[in-house]
């Protein structure tokens, strides 16, 4: 049992004494694994992580990390992106810092904290396994992606009445009946309307509050609105999908062919972490290919490390037509402009 043990540089001692160049370990990479000290990772004794995963997923996931490196507790802190990063900010203005790792879908802000010393500098070992444009400046690592979808109840949708294209949402006949995140709320809805824009849905806000959209917090609320029936179609960042497809949840969805955004989830190491090294190891154990295989399996986004499995139920990414990146499309004063739109149509301020 102790051979199967998290080791600080991702690798158990069986696979070790397997040998690094059989595992395609470069020599550099080895070197990088004195990055890591698990020794003083365990006498911090806890890591404290800010994330906006599957709330449901969650403990899973953290359960898998204690199993694999005993002596390190978890606690953490699940918020929207927005809020979280928030939250993130003011602490770090406040001179406050209670985060040891923060895994978020970013904004500007996120930017801006790179260059004011949100970050610590250094090379997860385990990157070495990871495409180069993943890495920013060694602070920050895209660890998945979510891409946006459309989903419906097809216990309340027939084959034929379902949606296939985004313009779809805007039909009359869901008038009530559609739903999605508030724009105001989330990067990655943002994104999408930003999209929307591109491809010619000029009027997507008028429309959809003509159509009566609901507004639910979060994708694991808009799913369940979808499952119980409160709507028949929304719009969904895929974050909970495939959980719930694998549960036999009586969900159809679809990435239309006009395309879709893809979302990046980043990580990054408090550069003031208040448990530096543990929060070393558990993002170094994110990124191993057990990590990898867990946050996929219990936070239900597909993962970045190379060769890592696909997704149980839904598409590879390399599988769906357009697929854009949504940060390259969303300029700060662009999403500005999407935010006041959508706010001053629904009558929010």
């Amino acid at each position: 049992m102790a051979d199967q043990q998290y080791r600080a540089d991702g690798l158990t001692r069986r696979t070790v004494l397997a040998g690094g160049a059989a595992l395609g370990l470069t020599g550099a990479a080895q070197a990088q694994s004195a990055a890591l000290d698990l020794e003083a990772a365990r006498r911090e004794g806890q890591v404290v992580v800010y994330n906006n995963w599957q709330p449901n997923g969650i403990e899973p996931l953290l359960q898998r990390f204690r199993e694999a490196v005993p002596g390190i507790r978890t606690e953490q802190i699940r918020l929207g992106s927005n809020p979280l990063i928030e939250r993130f900010q003011t602490e770090f203005v406040a001179g406050r810092n209670l985060c040891d790792v923060l895994v978020t879908f970013p904004d500007e802000r996120i930017d801006e904290g790179l260059k004011q010393g949100w970050m610590a500098k250094w090379t997860p070992p385990e990157f070495s396994n990871f495409p180069a444009e993943y890495n920013n400046s060694d602070m920050l690592f895209t660890i998945q992606h979510a891409r946006e979808c459309i989903i419906w109840n097809k216990t309340q949708v027939r084959p034929a009445d379902a949606p296939k294209e985004w313009a779809d949402l805007l039909d009359p006949k869901w008038k009530g009946r559609v739903g999605m995140n508030p724009p105001w709320r989330s990067v990655s809805i943002q994104q999408i309307c930003a999209f929307w824009e591109d491809i010619g849905i000029k009027d997507a806000p008028e429309r959809l509050k003509a159509n009566e959209v609901r507004f639910f917090e979060g994708s694991g609320g808009i799913i369940q609105a979808v499952v119980r029936g409160d709507v028949r179609v929304a719009e969904l960042t895929d974050l909970p999908l495939n959980p719930l497809l694998e549960d036999g949840a009586p969900i159809g969805f679809i990435y239309p062919k006009s395309g879709t955004t893809l979302s990046a989830n980043k990580a990054f190491v408090a550069a003031k972490a208040p448990h530096p090294n543990a929060g070393k190891v558990f993002l170094n154990w994110l990124m191993t290919a057990e990590g990898q295989v867990h946050l996929q399996t219990y936070c239900g986004l597909s993962v970045t490390r190379k060769g890592a499995p696909p997704l149980s139920k839904l598409p590879a990414t390399a599988q769906l037509s357009n697929v854009v990146d949504g940060e390259a499309i969303l300029t700060p004063a662009r999403q500005a402009v999407i935010v006041d739109k959508w706010r001053s149509v629904f009558g929010i301020r």
